[in-house]
């Protein structure tokens, strides 16, 4: 009898165990990496459409156009190294940001380079402690009639209107459209401006000419490499083009496209420290 007794314990005892397994093996396939997409992709209806961002390459959402050079690349990185006109790249790059909607690529130009500055900064609605100029409350202090949040957030800002807004600010502003400029005075007013680290090129251009998908938009240059002659386009669109060298007759003739809105050619704001 209790030898019978014996045997059926240790026979509940190895069922047990049994299921323990099963369950221990269960929750360590639950914890599993999930298979490599190759094998997904294997038995997914042939009609299913690939994933967009599958195709898309690793320097940025859209494929940098042939005629440009990504930043990231090596040859965009000797370049910046190379260059002797690249003090701008570096204050502007600390505070490099994303604009916050897709018409808001002048206003994100426009926090970048006042807050490279160094000019005193206001209250920030976002960082109670730390004065800072954000997207967010670029418009607190413009009049409304010049340029306003609403009607920013859909239309994007003109040259001559970022201008008047930016005069809003502690700064000094020089606007230039493109028709107003030869290729040589575009050439050395992006070199010349690049050179210092107190004052800021933000280019309003139209991306077709650059190869580029997409219309009118406004981003920082950042320097000029003369030996490759071009330019340093440090895009706020962050979500659709990596920052890229860009040739300088290229951007001289996106800054010469008209705009729409206001019937005249882009061009440049240059934005700097007011002199003493």
């Amino acid at each position: 009898m209790f030898r019978y007794s014996l045997t059926r314990a240790v026979g509940r005892l190895c069922r047990a165990e049994e299921w323990v397994g099963v369950v221990l093996a269960t929750a360590l396939a639950a914890c599993a990496p999930v298979p490599p997409a190759v094998n997904q992709a294997a038995v997914q209806p042939a009609n299913q459409a690939s994933a967009p961002a599958a195709v898309r390459p690793a320097d940025g959402p859209l494929p940098v156009p042939p005629n440009l050079v990504a930043l990231a690349q090596p040859a965009g990185q000797k370049r910046l190294t190379a260059s002797a006109a690249s003090q701008s790249y570096w204050p502007l790059s600390q505070y490099f940001e994303t604009q916050r909607n897709e018409a808001y690529c002048s206003v994100a130009s426009s926090v970048m380079a006042l807050n490279a500055l160094g000019i005193r900064r206001p209250e920030s609605s976002q960082y109670a402690d730390f004065p800072f100029f954000s997207q967010e409350d670029f418009f607190h202090g413009i009049d409304p009639q010049v340029a306003n949040a609403a009607q920013v957030s859909k239309e994007g800002m003109t040259l001559d209107q970022l201008s008047a807004a930016l005069s809003t600010f502690p700064v000094e502003v020089r606007k230039y459209h493109g028709a107003d400029l030869s290729l040589d005075q575009f050439r050395d007013l992006v070199r010349t401006t690049t050179q210092h680290n107190d004052r800021f090129v933000l280019l309003n251009f139209r991306r077709v000419e650059i190869g580029e998908t997409g219309g009118g938009h406004w981003s920082p240059l950042a320097a000029y490499d003369a030996a490759s002659d071009s330019a340093l386009l440090l895009d706020v669109a962050r979500y659709k083009y990596p920052a890229v060298w860009v040739p300088v007759t290229q951007l001289y003739a996106a800054a010469l496209a008209v705009d729409s809105v206001s019937g005249l050619s882009r061009g440049i704001v240059v934005i700097g420290k007011r002199p003493n």
